[in-house]
Protein backbone atom coordinates (compact mmCIF):
# COMPACT_ATOMS: atom_id res chain seq x y z
CA UNK A 1 0.00 0.00 0.00
CA UNK A 2 1.24 3.75 -1.01
CA UNK A 3 1.23 6.08 1.11
CA UNK A 4 -0.88 8.38 -0.13
CA UNK A 5 -3.31 5.27 -0.30
CA UNK A 6 -2.28 4.94 3.80
CA UNK A 7 -3.87 8.46 3.98
CA UNK A 8 -6.89 7.89 2.72
CA UNK A 9 -7.18 4.61 4.73
CA UNK A 10 -6.68 6.77 7.53
CA UNK A 11 -8.90 9.57 6.61
CA UNK A 12 -11.73 7.59 6.09
CA UNK A 13 -11.55 6.06 9.31
CA UNK A 14 -11.88 9.55 10.85
CA UNK A 15 -7.90 9.38 11.92
CA UNK A 16 -7.11 12.76 12.55
CA UNK A 17 -3.32 12.53 13.57
CA UNK A 18 -2.41 15.71 16.66
CA UNK A 19 1.18 14.42 17.41
CA UNK A 20 3.62 12.41 17.24
CA UNK A 21 5.55 11.47 20.77
CA UNK A 22 8.96 9.71 19.98
CA UNK A 23 10.80 8.09 23.35
CA UNK A 24 14.23 7.57 22.94
CA UNK A 25 16.11 5.85 25.55
CA UNK A 26 17.93 1.99 25.76
CA UNK A 27 14.88 -0.44 26.77
CA UNK A 28 11.87 0.69 25.57
CA UNK A 29 12.05 3.31 22.81
CA UNK A 30 8.46 3.64 21.21
CA UNK A 31 6.30 5.87 19.11
CA UNK A 32 3.15 7.30 20.24
CA UNK A 33 0.51 8.75 18.02
CA UNK A 34 -2.02 11.09 19.13
CA UNK A 35 -5.40 11.21 17.28
CA UNK A 36 -8.68 11.87 17.29
CA UNK A 37 -10.19 8.93 18.29
CA UNK A 38 -7.46 6.35 19.42
CA UNK A 39 -3.49 6.45 20.45
CA UNK A 40 -1.99 3.46 18.79
CA UNK A 41 1.94 2.73 20.69
CA UNK A 42 4.46 1.52 18.72
CA UNK A 43 7.45 0.01 21.15
CA UNK A 44 10.58 -1.62 20.38
CA UNK A 45 12.47 -4.02 23.08
CA UNK A 46 15.88 -4.78 23.20
CA UNK A 47 16.10 -8.49 22.73
CA UNK A 48 18.85 -11.39 22.87
CA UNK A 49 18.37 -12.44 19.62
CA UNK A 50 18.98 -9.64 17.57
CA UNK A 51 17.63 -11.44 14.06
CA UNK A 52 14.82 -9.50 14.08
CA UNK A 53 12.99 -7.19 11.43
CA UNK A 54 15.39 -4.30 10.77
CA UNK A 55 12.83 -1.55 10.68
CA UNK A 56 14.79 0.64 7.98
CA UNK A 57 11.27 1.46 5.81
CA UNK A 58 8.21 2.60 7.18
CA UNK A 59 6.17 0.47 4.89
CA UNK A 60 7.95 -2.47 7.39
CA UNK A 61 6.46 -1.02 10.25
CA UNK A 62 2.88 -0.13 8.50
CA UNK A 63 2.67 -3.68 7.55
CA UNK A 64 3.60 -5.34 10.76
CA UNK A 65 1.03 -3.05 12.58
CA UNK A 66 -1.56 -4.30 9.96
CA UNK A 67 -0.84 -7.72 10.82
CA UNK A 68 -1.20 -7.28 14.77
CA UNK A 69 -3.51 -4.76 14.63
CA UNK A 70 -5.33 -6.27 17.79
CA UNK A 71 -2.61 -6.88 20.34
CA UNK A 72 0.09 -4.80 21.40
CA UNK A 73 2.54 -4.17 19.20
CA UNK A 74 6.70 -5.07 20.36
CA UNK A 75 9.13 -4.79 17.52
CA UNK A 76 12.67 -5.60 17.45
CA UNK A 77 15.13 -2.66 18.91
CA UNK A 78 15.75 0.11 16.20
CA UNK A 79 18.70 1.84 16.17
CA UNK A 80 19.31 6.12 16.45
CA UNK A 81 19.50 5.90 13.02
CA UNK A 82 16.44 3.69 12.22
CA UNK A 83 14.48 6.02 14.47
CA UNK A 84 15.13 9.28 13.09
CA UNK A 85 14.30 7.13 9.63
CA UNK A 86 11.07 6.98 10.89
CA UNK A 87 10.13 10.15 12.06
CA UNK A 88 11.00 11.27 8.74
CA UNK A 89 8.69 9.09 7.27
CA UNK A 90 5.93 9.81 9.30
CA UNK A 91 6.16 13.43 9.24
CA UNK A 92 6.04 12.55 5.49
CA UNK A 93 3.15 10.35 5.79
CA UNK A 94 0.81 12.60 8.04
CA UNK A 95 0.68 16.79 7.50
CA UNK A 96 1.98 18.61 9.81
CA UNK A 97 1.74 16.88 13.03
CA UNK A 98 2.75 17.87 16.58
CA UNK A 99 6.22 16.44 17.17
CA UNK A 100 7.79 15.88 20.47
CA UNK A 101 10.80 14.23 21.74
CA UNK A 102 11.12 12.61 25.12
CA UNK A 103 14.42 11.59 26.03
CA UNK A 104 14.58 8.57 28.72
CA UNK A 105 17.83 9.71 30.24
CA UNK A 106 17.94 7.15 32.77
CA UNK A 107 18.31 4.65 30.23
CA UNK A 108 20.73 6.80 28.31
CA UNK A 109 24.54 6.61 28.54
CA UNK A 110 26.32 10.48 28.79
CA UNK A 111 27.77 10.24 25.31
CA UNK A 112 24.32 8.68 23.90
CA UNK A 113 22.29 11.52 25.45
CA UNK A 114 23.83 13.81 23.81
CA UNK A 115 24.31 12.64 20.65
CA UNK A 116 20.02 12.36 20.90
CA UNK A 117 20.13 15.59 21.39
CA UNK A 118 22.26 17.53 19.05
CA UNK A 119 20.21 14.93 16.39
CA UNK A 120 16.93 16.08 17.81
CA UNK A 121 17.65 19.86 18.33
CA UNK A 122 18.44 19.74 14.19
CA UNK A 123 14.82 18.56 13.93
CA UNK A 124 11.43 20.25 13.39
CA UNK A 125 9.56 19.72 16.66
CA UNK A 126 7.11 21.43 19.11
CA UNK A 127 8.17 20.23 22.31
CA UNK A 128 11.36 18.29 24.34
CA UNK A 129 11.61 16.45 27.28
CA UNK A 130 13.92 15.17 29.14
CA UNK A 131 12.90 12.41 31.68
CA UNK A 132 14.98 11.74 34.77
CA UNK A 133 16.85 13.38 37.63
CA UNK A 134 19.21 15.21 35.02
CA UNK A 135 15.80 17.32 33.96
CA UNK A 136 15.55 18.93 37.34
CA UNK A 137 19.42 19.43 37.27
CA UNK A 138 19.44 22.80 35.62
CA UNK A 139 19.57 26.35 37.49
CA UNK A 140 16.36 27.62 35.17
CA UNK A 141 14.41 25.30 33.11
CA UNK A 142 10.20 24.87 31.73
CA UNK A 143 8.84 21.79 30.61
CA UNK A 144 5.29 22.48 29.10
CA UNK A 145 4.30 19.45 29.18
CA UNK A 146 5.55 17.98 32.50
CA UNK A 147 2.86 14.79 33.30
CA UNK A 148 5.47 12.05 33.32
CA UNK A 149 7.39 13.85 36.37
CA UNK A 150 6.00 12.20 40.09
CA UNK A 151 6.02 14.81 42.61
CA UNK A 152 8.48 12.97 44.73
CA UNK A 153 10.60 14.05 41.84
CA UNK A 154 10.78 17.56 42.44
CA UNK A 155 12.64 16.59 45.75
CA UNK A 156 15.16 16.29 43.79
CA UNK A 157 15.56 20.23 42.85
CA UNK A 158 18.84 21.91 44.81
CA UNK A 159 19.64 25.53 44.10
CA UNK A 160 17.38 26.36 41.42
CA UNK A 161 16.19 29.81 40.25
CA UNK A 162 13.28 29.52 38.28
CA UNK A 163 11.06 26.36 37.61
CA UNK A 164 8.32 26.12 35.01
CA UNK A 165 5.98 23.14 35.31
CA UNK A 166 3.01 23.28 32.91
CA UNK A 167 0.56 20.07 32.31
CA UNK A 168 1.08 18.28 35.42
CA UNK A 169 -0.62 15.45 37.22
CA UNK A 170 -0.41 16.91 40.16
CA UNK A 171 -3.30 18.25 42.68
CA UNK A 172 -3.80 20.22 45.69
CA UNK A 173 -2.44 17.25 47.91
CA UNK A 174 0.89 16.74 46.17
CA UNK A 175 1.27 20.36 46.28
CA UNK A 176 1.02 20.33 49.67
CA UNK A 177 3.44 17.28 50.31
CA UNK A 178 6.01 19.19 48.37
CA UNK A 179 5.82 22.32 50.68
CA UNK A 180 6.30 20.27 53.45
CA UNK A 181 9.65 18.73 51.84
CA UNK A 182 10.81 22.59 50.62
CA UNK A 183 10.18 23.35 54.60
CA UNK A 184 11.89 20.45 56.16
CA UNK A 185 14.64 20.51 53.42
CA UNK A 186 18.51 20.86 54.34
CA UNK A 187 19.18 22.75 51.50
CA UNK A 188 17.80 25.61 49.60
CA UNK A 189 15.63 23.89 46.54
CA UNK A 190 14.69 27.03 43.92
CA UNK A 191 13.65 30.61 44.03
CA UNK A 192 10.47 30.15 42.60
CA UNK A 193 8.26 27.34 41.02
CA UNK A 194 5.26 27.91 38.90
CA UNK A 195 2.85 24.76 38.76
CA UNK A 196 0.21 23.92 36.58
CA UNK A 197 -2.52 21.30 38.55
CA UNK A 198 -3.50 18.51 36.68
CA UNK A 199 -6.46 19.91 34.22
CA UNK A 200 -10.01 19.93 35.61
CA UNK A 201 -8.28 20.64 39.42
CA UNK A 202 -10.04 23.12 41.47
CA UNK A 203 -7.09 24.83 43.51
CA UNK A 204 -8.20 24.18 47.39
CA UNK A 205 -5.93 26.03 49.86
CA UNK A 206 -6.62 24.44 52.75
CA UNK A 207 -5.40 21.53 51.34
CA UNK A 208 -2.35 22.91 50.08
CA UNK A 209 -1.65 24.70 53.31
CA UNK A 210 -2.38 22.22 55.78
CA UNK A 211 -0.45 21.74 58.63
CA UNK A 212 1.09 24.67 57.89
CA UNK A 213 1.37 28.17 59.91
CA UNK A 214 0.53 30.71 57.55
CA UNK A 215 -0.08 35.00 57.03
CA UNK A 216 -2.40 36.29 54.22
CA UNK A 217 -3.32 39.27 52.79
CA UNK A 218 -5.45 39.85 49.78
CA UNK A 219 -4.00 37.61 46.89
CA UNK A 220 -0.71 36.03 49.00
CA UNK A 221 0.01 33.35 51.83
CA UNK A 222 3.07 33.25 53.41
CA UNK A 223 5.11 30.71 54.92
CA UNK A 224 8.36 29.68 56.94
CA UNK A 225 10.49 27.00 56.17
CA UNK A 226 10.97 25.01 59.63
CA UNK A 227 14.39 23.78 58.91
CA UNK A 228 16.50 26.78 58.61
CA UNK A 229 20.06 25.53 59.10
CA UNK A 230 22.38 25.94 56.46
CA UNK A 231 19.55 27.59 54.70
CA UNK A 232 19.07 31.52 53.34
CA UNK A 233 15.49 31.24 50.98
CA UNK A 234 13.23 30.34 54.10
CA UNK A 235 10.04 32.42 53.70
CA UNK A 236 7.56 31.11 51.63
CA UNK A 237 5.56 33.09 49.14
CA UNK A 238 2.46 31.95 47.45
CA UNK A 239 -0.01 33.25 44.85
CA UNK A 240 -3.06 31.16 43.30
CA UNK A 241 -3.86 31.91 39.91
CA UNK A 242 -6.82 29.53 37.85
CA UNK A 243 -5.53 26.32 38.01
CA UNK A 244 -1.95 27.30 39.30
CA UNK A 245 0.38 27.85 42.24
CA UNK A 246 3.37 30.35 42.15
CA UNK A 247 5.44 29.96 44.61
CA UNK A 248 8.75 32.16 45.94
CA UNK A 249 11.14 31.72 48.23
CA UNK A 250 12.98 34.61 49.71
CA UNK A 251 15.92 35.39 52.04
CA UNK A 252 14.19 37.80 54.18
CA UNK A 253 17.97 39.40 55.35
CA UNK A 254 18.87 40.57 52.18
CA UNK A 255 15.43 41.12 49.43
CA UNK A 256 12.15 42.59 50.68
CA UNK A 257 10.62 39.90 53.19
CA UNK A 258 12.25 40.88 56.71
CA UNK A 259 8.25 41.97 57.69
CA UNK A 260 7.20 39.06 56.78
CA UNK A 261 9.19 36.71 58.49
CA UNK A 262 9.09 38.69 61.69
CA UNK A 263 5.50 38.46 61.87
CA UNK A 264 5.71 34.70 60.90
CA UNK A 265 8.63 34.33 63.46
CA UNK A 266 6.11 35.74 66.28
CA UNK A 267 3.17 33.84 65.73
CA UNK A 268 5.58 30.93 65.75
CA UNK A 269 6.27 31.60 68.98
CA UNK A 270 2.72 32.52 70.28
CA UNK A 271 1.80 29.33 68.59
CA UNK A 272 4.61 27.28 70.59
CA UNK A 273 3.50 29.12 73.76
CA UNK A 274 -0.43 27.73 73.38
CA UNK A 275 1.31 24.49 73.05
CA UNK A 276 2.52 24.72 76.08
CA UNK A 277 -0.46 25.89 77.69
CA UNK A 278 -2.14 23.13 76.29
CA UNK A 279 0.66 20.51 77.73
CA UNK A 280 0.96 22.04 81.30
CA UNK A 281 -2.76 22.35 81.73
CA UNK A 282 -3.22 18.73 80.76
CA UNK A 283 -0.38 17.51 82.90
CA UNK A 284 -1.85 19.70 85.94
CA UNK A 285 -5.77 18.53 85.36
CA UNK A 286 -6.44 22.22 85.05
CA UNK A 287 -4.98 23.18 88.61
CA UNK A 288 -3.25 26.61 89.04
CA UNK A 289 0.93 26.22 88.57
CA UNK A 290 4.59 28.68 88.25
CA UNK A 291 4.22 27.35 85.00
CA UNK A 292 0.91 28.24 83.61
CA UNK A 293 1.37 31.54 85.30
CA UNK A 294 4.80 32.02 83.40
CA UNK A 295 3.61 30.86 80.24
CA UNK A 296 -0.18 32.99 80.27
CA UNK A 297 2.55 35.82 80.56
CA UNK A 298 4.84 34.95 78.04
CA UNK A 299 1.64 34.41 75.59
CA UNK A 300 0.30 38.31 76.68
CA UNK A 301 3.88 39.59 75.82
CA UNK A 302 3.73 38.00 72.57
CA UNK A 303 0.33 38.83 71.23
CA UNK A 304 1.41 42.52 72.37
CA UNK A 305 4.38 42.59 70.38
CA UNK A 306 2.33 40.72 67.11
CA UNK A 307 -0.27 43.83 67.43
CA UNK A 308 1.91 46.29 67.13
CA UNK A 309 3.96 44.57 64.26
CA UNK A 310 1.00 43.17 61.96
CA UNK A 311 -0.60 45.55 60.31
CA UNK A 312 -1.32 43.75 57.07
CA UNK A 313 -1.70 39.71 57.31
CA UNK A 314 -4.47 37.80 58.57
CA UNK A 315 -2.87 35.35 61.30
Amino acid sequence: MSDFKMELLLQNQKYNVRAIHFELGNINPGIHINTTNECPSVSFEETENNNGIQLTKLVQLRNRYQKENEEELCLTHVSLEEMFRIYSNLTLLFSSPGINWILLFSELELDAFWEYTERILKTEFNGFTVCGEIALKFRSFEYKDARWLKIEDLFNIRNSYSVELGTTNFDCSDVNQFLHYWSDCDKDMMEQININLREGTQIDMQEILKNFITISDSYRCFIKARNMRHRKYIVGELEFIENEIRFSAWDPFKEDRLYQYLVLKLVYQKRDCEKKIRENEKKCRGLPSADKTKFQLELEELERKLTVLNRDFVV
